[in-house]
């Protein structure tokens, strides 16, 4: 079977926009590779991000799309670099698509949330206390609060697996919000295709691994996202991606090594790491 097409961030970020832009104006694919003089396939490539769309190639098509001034620039700021591995990602609220694109390319997710709790299994009212201390705009906040709506229904649908290997300081100073945070937990470990473990804090080297997400296709690496406060930062290099494969598979390994009744979510167990 053949390896996975590893897509680097600029890529998917310019690969996704085209499409996005196509769609919303309600042409089909084949139409607008008729208009522009690209084959079918090729225009295909470039929106599944197989491909890398040369940069007059993506200015002829967002021009032929009339797409706005400001979504024009973003794309072609990104379109020279599109073969890039690697990406630093400033919190721009028009790159937060890659998140859900690399979702989308991914068979699993595996999670690794030392601190806080993921994303994907946050509470409103969590969500909500998050967003008030990083004191961010209204828009912002509006497009973070859809954006993770979105992501959680993809979660419910089962088309991937997801594993959360979830830090026992990220269920400390939950303070009012404790009870419907666990309980949100519990519930979400009861699906089928989502695992969710508690990971005592008794290796002293985990303590050195920063929060990370590892999107995978057939068990191979696609790509890595590394969480910081300011800033995310997509790697799609090779051997980053076999680094933190495997440090993934560890983290599993140790989950899977505590307590069966951590790694189950019971009550008794979640309370005692809640206290």
């Amino acid at each position: 079977m053949p390896k996975p097409i590893i897509r680097p961030p600029a890529t998917v970020a310019v690969s996704s926009s085209l499409r996005d832009a196509r769609k919303r104006r309600g042409i089909g694919l084949r139409r607008l590779a008729e208009k522009i003089g690209v084959h079918p396939a090729t225009l295909s490539a470039w929106e599944l991000g197989i491909k890398v769309a040369p940069t007059t190639a993506v200015a002829w098509i967002l021009g032929y799309l009339r797409v706005e001034s400001a979504e024009y620039e973003r794309v072609m700021a990104l379109a020279p670099d599109a073969g890039a591995a690697n990406l630093v990602d400033q919190s721009d609220p028009q790159l937060g698509h890659l998140l859900w694109t690399y979702e989308q390319l991914s068979s699993r997710v595996v999670e690794w949330a030392p601190s806080c709790i993921p994303d994907l299994l946050q509470t409103r009212a969590y969500v909500e206390r998050v967003l008030d201390k990083a004191v961010v705009q209204d828009d912002r906040r509006d497009m973070d609060l859809l954006s993770r709506r979105v992501r959680q229904q993809a979660l419910n649908d089962g088309t991937r697996r997801y594993v959360f290997l979830v830090g026992d300081q990220a269920l400390h100073g939950l303070n009012g919000l404790r009870n419907e945070q666990v309980e949100h937990l519990r519930v979400a470990a009861q699906l089928k295709h989502v695992t969710v473990r508690i990971v005592p804090p008794t290796e002293t080297a985990l303590k050195s691994i920063g929060a990370f997400t590892l999107f995978e296709d057939r068990s191979d690496p696609i790509a890595v996202v590394l969480k910081h406060h300011h800033c995310n930062t997509y790697l799609t290099d090779r051997k980053m991606l076999s680094r933190y494969h495997d440090t993934a598979r560890a983290l599993v390994r140790r989950a899977s090594d505590e307590s069966a009744s951590t790694s189950a979510l019971s009550a008794p167990a979640l309370i005692r790491a809640t206290r």
